[in-house]
C-alpha cells in the first residue's frame, strides 16, 4: 500500500501539532476533532508556536467522525487521550471507505502513552501500528499549540502492534521523518510502551500541592512498582542504550514559551478537562498488579486522588498529596 492522506483523530496539542506540519508541507490531510477547538481551527487555523516563532496555519478539519469522509490510501492516526480511544474506535472502524472496504481495512497509528490503546485498537483493526513518543507539546487555549523541541520535533519509536515490523512502518517511518520527528522502528514496540509508562506514571505528580523533595519520594515508589509489575509480567522495558537516533537534535528550546513540567494530564486538569488518563497510566499498572498478585498502592493512591480532584473540579496544585504520600 501506498500512504496518501493522512487523516488524525483527536486535535489536542499532539494532533493539531502534527496536522499543521502536514500543512506546511503541503501535504493532504484531515484532522478530525470536536467541540469548540476544531471549530475554532476550521474558522481561524491553529496558531502554532515553535521556538523559531508564532505560524496561523490553515489546516482541513472535519467536526466528528461521523461527518468524515475516509479514501482507500488513507492512513489513520489515533491522537486522542487513551480514555477516547474506545469511542473513537467504534465510530470509524466501520465507515465505508470504498466498494466491499472499510475502516477497519486502514492502516491505524497509535500516539498514545500507557499499553491500552493498541489493545482496544486490534480488537477492529487489523493493522495497528504502535509508538513510544517523546514530545514536547501543549495545548491549554483554544485554537493554539505550543510545540517546544528544536530542530526535532519528536522521537519516536514505531513497530506494528503487537509486535513486528512490515513496508507500511517503515512508509510511516519515513512520512514521521518528513516532518522533522526523530524515528527509529522496533519489532518490539511495547516494550518502548513499557520504558516510556515507567516515567508517565509520574505525570499526576505535577498536579499535587506538595513540595519537590515529596514528589521525588513519590515517583520512585510508582516507578519502582511499575517495574515490579513489568516483571512480574514478563516485560521487560526497553533501555537508553537501544536508542539509534540522536537526541542531541532533540532539545526544549526556551523560545518556544513551552514550559518544562506541564504534561499532558496537567494541560487536561488546566484545561477542565478530564482526569481518566490517569486510570491508563497508574491504572494500567494498578490492572497488571492486581491481576498478577502484586501489590501497588501508592499507584491506585495518585489515580484515586487524581479521580477525586477531577470529581470535585479541582485545579492543579490545589490536589491533596496525603494519600499518595501515606501510601508510599
Amino acid at each position: 500500500m501506498s500512504i496518501g492522506r493522512i487523516v488524525i483523530i483527536g486535535a489536542g496539542a499532539v494532533g493539531a501539532g502534527t496536522a499543521a506540519e502536514l500543512a506546511l508541507r503541503g501535504r493532504e490531510h484531515l484532522l478530525i476533532g470536536r467541540g469548540e477547538q476544531i471549530r475554532h481551527i476550521a474558522a481561524h487555523g491553529l496558531s502554532y508556536r515553535r521556538p523559531d516563532g508564532v505560524t496561523q496555519v490553515p489546516i482541513t478539519t472535519c467536526e466528528g467522525i461521523e461527518a468524515a469522509e475516509l479514501q482507500p490510501e488513507d492512513l489513520l492516526i489515533m491522537a486522542t487521550k487513551t480514555q477516547h480511544v474506545e469511542e473513537a474506535s467504534q465510530q470509524v472502524a466501520w465507515k465505508s471507505v470504498g466498494e466491499g472496504t472499510a475502516a477497519t481495512d486502514l492502516p491505524i497509528l497509535t500516539l498514545q502513552n500507557g499499553m491500552e490503546a493498541e489493545r482496544i485498537l486490534l480488537r477492529r483493526f487489523e493493522r495497528v501500528y504502535g509508538g513510544s513518543i517523546l514530545i514536547p507539546a501543549s495545548y491549554t487555549r483554544t485554537g493554539e499549540v505550543i510545540s517546544g523541541a528544536a530542530p526535532k520535533i519528536a522521537t519516536f519509536v514505531l513497530g506494528r502492534a503487537p509486535r513486528g515490523l512490515d513496508d507500511t512502518a517503515e512508509q510511516i517511518a519515513d512520512l514521521l521523518r518528513g516532518i522533522d520527528w526523530l524515528v527509529q522502528t522496533s519489532d518490539d514496540v511495547i516494550r518502548w510502551k513499557a520504558r516510556k509508562l515507567l516515567h508517565s506514571v509520574k505525570n499526576g505528580l505535577e498536579l499535587l500541592n506538595t513540595d519537590d523533595e515529596a514528589r521525588q519520594r513519590a515517583g520512585k515508589a510508582l516507578s519502582a512498582e511499575a517495574r515490579a509489575v513489568f516483571d512480574a509480567a514478563g516485560i521487560d522495558p526497553a533501555d537508553d542504550a537501544e536508542r539509534t537516533v540522536d537526541l542531541s537534535q532533540f532539545q526544549v528550546d526556551e523560545r518556544s514559551g513551552y514550559s518544562p513540567g506541564q504534561q499532558s494530564t496537567w494541560q487536561s486538569f488546566t484545561r477542565g478537562a478530564s482526569s481518566h488518563e490517569a486510570d491508563y497510566l497508574n491504572g494500567q499498572i494498578v490492572l497488571l498488579g492486581r491481576e498478577l498478585g502484586v501489590p501497588t498502592p501508592v499507584n491506585a493512591a495518585l489515580q484515586r486522588a487524581l479521580g477525586e480532584a477531577w470529581l470535585h473540579g479541582q485545579r492543579p496544585g490545589e490536589i491533596p498529596a496525603a494519600g499518595v504520600l501515606a501510601a508510599i
